[in-house]
């Protein structure tokens, strides 16, 4: 009777051994099944929102130069780069056509002065007859005959300036020649810009683009470290001028720069230095963080629906055969961000694991295994 109890005892001990080993390697299979994700944890930080971004000096103010006139390009004294000194010739031009106008003009101004004396002249004779009538009507041809000289005087005035200005192109300041579209022998209309020339008063502005989170920690009138790249190293102190929406389409960043980012912003630093000029490399460096710590956590791992900015953590349910893992949205609020990294400053705990990658897409309370 003892051995049959025996058995039976050994037989039952077998039954449960054999059900417990198939319920583990049945968890073990369906695990397998499971999602496979990476985890980490998040650490606590600020983010370093530096500014290192390249540029080219450009003059704070230049003034473009135009031709008076039609006229023939006779000589080109200067240029691109040159500098120059207030009143040095930049442009001889060819004035033939406007002094031939001003002559005709003389002649038609002559002719219509013998007019007018033949029209005093016949006013004598109707002044000694006293005849009213012809009288109004001489009187007021010659009115006429006044007013278009009258006009004509303004005409040769403007004529003889033209010439008198215009026949040498010259600066208007000391300054840099920053463009030249003139050549000798070529007709310039009137009007036509043939160069630009850069103050040398005025100092040099550089602009740069940087993104929207960058910006929210500079304010106008902030000092920047400018270097220039002139042949050797050279730091000059900027300051900001101006911060602006680069798709703002006043923004000349945003005019330059053809397709312009919604999200960026165009700053425009003043340098000033001695021995500059237009067109020198220059590189704004602005060390700086973001003004709100949190966990930093990779940016492509947020998400976001109608409800908000989320991502995936990992719960963990404790059970008998061991561990369960499932995957949790956790929805967030963010701070300061870059292309890499973004800070959450609510809704993620110290120690929690998040997802930073997985087999499958993942749905809220998916059962997941780790790596």
């Amino acid at each position: 009777m003892s051995t049959k109890k025996r058995t039976l005892r050994l037989i039952i001990i077998l039954f449960f051994t054999v059900l417990l080993l198939l319920t583990f390697l049945s968890n073990t299979i369906q695990s397998l099944t499971l999602p496979k994700v990476a985890v980490e944890k998040a650490a606590m930080g600020s983010l370093d929102l530096s500014v290192s971004e390249e540029g080219y000096l450009q003059p704070a103010y230049s003034t473009p130069l135009m031709s008076a006139g039609n006229w023939t390009i006779l000589k080109v004294h200067a240029e691109k780069g040159d500098h120059v000194s207030k009143g040095d010739p930049l442009i001889t031009f060819d004035l033939g056509v406007t002094e031939r106008a001003l002559e005709d003009a003389k002649t038609r101004y002559q002719k219509d002065e013998l007019v007018l004396n033949q029209l005093m002249e016949a006013l004598k004779p109707l002044l000694r007859e006293d005849d009213t009538e012809a009288i109004a009507n001489q009187e007021h041809q010659i009115e006429i005959q006044k007013l278009n000289m009258t006009i004509q005087q303004r005409e040769l005035k403007d004529l003889e300036q033209q010439i008198l200005d215009g026949r040498v192109l010259r600066a208007p300041y000391d300054g840099v020649v920053t463009e030249l579209t003139a050549k000798e022998g070529i007709t310039v209309s009137a009007a036509q810009q043939v160069c630009i020339i850069a103050s040398d008063d005025s100092g040099y502005k550089l602009d740069v683009i940087v993104s929207e989170y960058q910006a929210s920690t500079l304010r106008i009138g902030g000092e920047v470290k400018v270097n220039i790249d002139d042949g050797g190293v050279r730091v000059l102190d900027g300051i900001i001028s101006s911060i602006e929406n680069q798709g703002d389409p006043a923004s000349a960043s945003a005019s330059e720069s053809g397709a312009a980012d919604p999200d960026s912003r165009a700053v425009t630093i003043d340098v000033n230095g001695t021995d500059l000029k237009p067109g020198l490399k220059a590189t704004a460096y602005i060390h700086q963080e973001s003004q709100q710590p949190g966990f930093m956590v990779p940016a492509d791992v947020m998400q976001s629906d109608l409800n908000g900015t989320y991502l995936f953590t990992v719960s963990v349910t404790e059970g008998p055969l061991g561990s369960s893992y499932f995957a949790k949205k956790t929805y967030v609020n963010i701070g300061a961000k870059n292309n890499e990294t973004v800070v959450i400053t609510n809704g993620l705990l110290p120690e929690e694991l998040f997802i930073t990658d997985t087999s499958e897409p993942l749905s809220d309370g998916n059962r997941v295994r780790l790596e």
